[in-house]
């Protein structure tokens, strides 16, 4: 992840998305594709990946994934349409993947992606994806081949809306996601 995130610094990639932003995607996202801020240090109580990833910056964002500044961090347990809790845990909201909620298990680590709204795309349940912490979740998902990945899976797109996905296609051309 430190490395990932250090070789975006060194290729200036938040300029680069910007530049592309303002040129060919101004009426299509609301929010920068990429925001890497100094870091901070978070206390403790949250597990080692999500410290580690704040002391490389502070609330970032990478294409459809964005992490909250700390203030908002709050209690969110993932429920199912009828309002029951599908999940056991203690678990926090700490950013967003587009409309869905991008959580922390505090006592495990683990870094869930939630769809609240997963019966409208015919999802058992409403986990599109889950990584045993957030570094591995930054590494392979944000940064990574598992990108792609972020809405659900892939047969439930009717068009790979990833290949038009700005972030994804300046990850392949930076080499982090290679053979797609």
């Amino acid at each position: 992840m430190s490395e990932k995130i250090l070789l975006l610094r060194s290729l200036r990639s938040e300029d680069e998305m910007d530049r592309r932003w303002a040129e060919d995607y101004q009426d299509e996202y609301d929010r920068p594709r990429l925001f890497i801020s100094d870091g901070i240090e978070l206390s403790d109580e949250y597990p080692a990946g999500l410290r580690a990833l704040y002391r490389l910056s502070d609330s970032p964002a990478f294409g459809d994934v964005y992490f909250n500044p700390q203030h908002l961090f709050k209690r969110q347990p993932p429920i199912d349409d009828q309002g029951n809790c599908v999940r056991d845990g203690n678990l926090i909201q700490i950013g967003s993947v587009d409309e869905q909620s991008l959580l922390l298990d505090l006592d495990t680590g683990a870094a869930l992606i939630f769809d609240f709204l997963y019966f409208r795309h015919g999802l058992a349940d409403g986990f599109v994806l889950e990584c045993p912490d957030v570094a591995e979740l930054v590494n392979t998902v944000a940064l990574g081949p598992r990108y792609s990945a972020i809405h659900g899976p892939h047969g439930l797109w009717a068009e790979p809306w990833w290949t038009d996905d700005p972030w994804y296609n300046y990850l392949v051309e930076i080499g982090m996601i290679v053979g797609s």
